[in-house]
């Protein structure tokens, strides 16, 4: 948006229809949530939205293909199998080890490919942080149009700790190093399902 647009809408009164256009002015929210998310660093796999196969040994199976062999696994979800049991009661620490993450995600944004997780997903919150790779399993039903219609999900952001994570960690120094996973996952891969 120009700056002449944006005044001439400011004074118009029509600002925040400028910023947010109507819900139908989105083609589909799958295919710009995968542009989001791949913007920012993402990796979007649709196998299994194309894919009659399903199951949990068959999803366990394809993701453990796509990481190097011997990796360890941690699931939060039962959809996927773990090399690590995961519980409310482990420590943050015995997660260093852990090279993949899996987890569900209660929503996807496709105005910025950002993925909502809680505690509730996560189990041990820092499951987020700590595995080289995070998995992120996603039902496409559930993707919002906008990060306020995101924010509008009260219920979902009454928990104790909540992450709306868009992309891989990275940080760039003065002399523009860009290093992906400096201070988190080093990969973040959403399925969509």
């Amino acid at each position: 948006m120009s700056r002449s647009d944006f005044l001439t809408a400011l004074r118009q009164h029509k600002f925040i229809h400028a910023l947010f256009p109507h819900d139908d002015a989105l083609n589909d929210p799958v295919d710009a949530f995968a542009r989001a998310l791949t913007l920012t660093g993402g990796i979007w796999d649709d196998t299994f939205l194309h894919s009659p196969a399903t199951g949990s040994a068959t999803l366990s199976a394809y993701l453990r293909a796509q990481y190097p062999a011997g990796s360890v696994f941690c699931s939060a979800t039962p959809q996927v199998y773990g090399d690590r049991i995961l519980h409310a009661e482990t420590l943050a620490s015995s997660l260093k080890e852990v090279d993949v993450g899996v987890v569900r995600a209660r929503f996807g944004v496709s105005e910025t490919g950002a993925v909502f997780l809680s505690e509730d997903h996560l189990c041990v919150n820092e499951l987020s942080t700590h595995a080289r790779h995070l998995v992120v399993l996603l039902d496409t039903r559930n993707i919002l149009d906008h990060l306020h219609q995101a924010h509008k999900q009260n219920r979902y952001f009454n928990a104790r700790y909540t992450l709306l994570i868009a992309g891989p960690t990275a940080l760039a120094d003065s002399e523009n190093a860009l290093i992906s996973g400096a201070k988190g996952v080093e990969s973040l891969r959403v399925v969509g399902m």
